[in-house]
């Protein structure tokens, strides 16, 4: 009678579980050997998390290091939550950081690959297939309760503090109704779902295996879930376990937050009789918050998008270095030895990534960042720039340093590339991209010299002395100068004023000056750039030109006079 019941349920389903079991046939190499298989499945529901980056890179890696092939697979089957244009979102994502898929997604409309479709919402006769023999097992049954009727189900629970939570055993009202009722309630129009048959009780527990955590002892699945919901589309649960199964993936690696559940994933593989991949579950990617720590939160961290990487500008290169750090902790030396090698190139070692959450710690990648554009050339610092430069970031909190760039770039044409050496070479103040701007302002903005400033206060102290440095200065200066014609004359004005021409005399005698050269130095500084530490001045002076110069220094005397 389980046969009828599945043939009432799935009239139209034609084909056999064995059917598809020869349709996706199993991955075999040249020398019939079991191929590796992952895959990475995100449901697409909003924007890439950091994490999955991480989670997908690990996947990418374990696959290059063992041959096998890497799945992008998009679990669409909450279609209320989906939103347009996310697929194409993860995949841009990949593309930008370099991270290559064999088979699946490509975009929301096509993929690629003989174990497709690789969009959940569109297996569904597959999964109906595999269902509709769950069904006439008796290991499946439909489930008529009201949304209501399971309320009081669990408020009942609740007051009975009953040891058993749930939709499961005894507590499974629809569990042991006759197959001629249900056949009855199906027949005269009744809403339903079906569920799985759990086999497990809330007193039982087993030995799972995780690939980084080892034996886990943990209570066995005792509920009856839901695989088939009301409109006709599985759970992620049984959707993931046919899929795994069909496409013959042989590793599951994925985030930490699937451990608990594993019983149930377990069970699903078992009551099919699937051969169970090794799962194994990284370690979340941590915040420090006061004493605590936390997962990082799409609702709560910027940083815990992908796209914040792309947005403020970390070379992502650097980026998957960083993470690589997290990986597997002998990254970094290999890193230091290796600084041109590609990361495919890394020995990674899935078993010795830690178990513990690993703390995003942003002075580590802003370091990894710095060394890594330190070893770019002002060539591909010249791309990569022009290509965060892209108004289609425009969207984000950089918006107007974008837009600031782009109109100075207007007017200086191919300026940029001489920029370059100025603060690149012997130096490592940027991190990503929108540093340049941020630091280097004074070489950048064609309105800095009406910029307020706030002037240190020992300056204001002194503000006659440095005015006549600052007029002297503009009296002797030639465009024409090399570097050490001009710091002659820099020194000639810091003896004049009574300014030691060597720190070291001041530091001797420091009541027979009012200073030394450095001082002189940094009056010149930060009228020019409005900070006491920069590259090289004279090299900045002839990059932005004698007259931005002096509207500079003189707008800086205003400025001093009005104190």
């Amino acid at each position: 009678m389980s046969r009828d019941l599945a043939e009432l349920v799935f009239p139209e389903i034609s084909k056999s579980t064995a059917d598809y079991e020869e349709a996706y046939p199993r991955r075999l190499d040249s020398q019939r050997n079991e191929k590796y298989c992952v895959r990475f499945a995100p449901s697409p529901t909003g924007f890439l998390h950091i994490g999955a980056i991480y989670t997908a890179l690990i996947n990418r890696l374990f696959a290059d290091q063992k041959d096998g092939v890497f799945i992008l697979r998009i679990e669409d089957t909450d279609q209320k939550r989906s939103v347009p244009g996310a697929v194409e979102e993860i995949v841009s994502a990949f593309d930008l950081f370099d991270i290559k898929i064999d088979e699946g997604a490509f975009s929301s409309d096509s993929s690629v690959g003989e174990y497709g479709p690789y969009f959940q919402s569109r297996r569904r006769e597959i999964y109906d297939s595999f269902a509709k023999e769950l069904l006439a097992r008796g290991d499946a049954y439909p489930c008529f309760c009201s949304a209501e009727e399971l309320e009081q189900l669990r408020q009942r629970q609740m007051d009975e503090k009953s040891v058993v939570v749930g939709y499961a055993e005894a507590d499974a009202i629809c569990r042991d109704m006759t197959v001629e009722e249900q056949i009855a309630r199906i027949e005269r129009g009744d809403d339903y779902i079906i569920r799985l048959r759990s086999r497990g009780t809330h007193d039982q527990t087993r030995v799972f295996k995780d690939g980084l955590r080892g034996e886990l002892e943990m209570p066995v699945n005792n509920q009856d879930i839901v695989i088939i919901k009301a409109d006709g589309l599985p759970t992620y649960h049984f959707a993931h376990s046919v899929d795994d199964h069909l496409m013959r993936t042989s590793h599951v690696i994925r985030a930490d937050e699937w451990v608990s559940s594993l019983p149930i994933h377990v069970e699903l593989f078992e009551m099919q009789g699937f051969e169970l991949p090794e799962f194994i579950h990284l370690s979340p990617i941590m915040k420090q918050e006061g004493n605590s720590r936390r997962k990082l939160s799409k609702r709560l961290d910027p940083e815990a998008k992908a796209s914040y990487y792309i947005e403020v500008g970390y070379p992502l290169a650097a980026v998957k270095d960083y993470l690589m750090n997290i990986a597997n902790s002998n990254f970094e030396d290999w890193r230091q030895s290796n600084p041109d090698k590609g990361i495919d190139e890394f020995p990674f070692d899935i078993y010795k990534s830690s178990i513990s959450g690993a703390l995003f710690d942003f002075d580590k990648l802003d370091n990894i960042a710095k060394k890594h554009i330190g070893r770019m050339t002002d060539g591909e610092i010249v791309a990569a720039y022009s290509e965060w430069l892209e108004p289609a970031l425009d969207r984000d909190e950089n918006r107007e340093a974008r837009l600031a760039m782009r109109s100075w770039l207007e007017g200086r044409g191919e300026d940029f590339a001489r920029s370059i050496p100025i603060w690149h070479e012997g130096r490592l103040d940027v991190a990503k991209w929108s540093d340049i701007y941020e630091n280097y302002p004074y070489l950048y903005d064609a309105a800095f010299s009406e910029r307020t400033v706030d002037v240190p206060a020992d300056f204001e102290a002194q503000k006659d002395d440095i005015i006549a440095v600052l007029e002297a200065y503009l009296d002797s200066y030639l465009h024409s100068d090399d570097n050490s014609t001009w710091f002659a004359k820099v020194r000639e004005i810091a003896t004049r004023f009574n300014y030691a021409a060597k720190p070291k005399d001041f530091k001797k005698n420091p009541d027979q000056y009012k200073g030394s050269i450095v001082h002189v130095s940094s009056y010149i500084r930060f009228a020019i750039a409005h900070a006491l530490n920069t590259p090289d001045l004279h090299t900045m002076i002839q990059f932005m030109g004698e007259e931005e110069m002096r509207l500079r220094v003189n707008s800086m005397i205003r400025i001093l006079r009005d104190l």
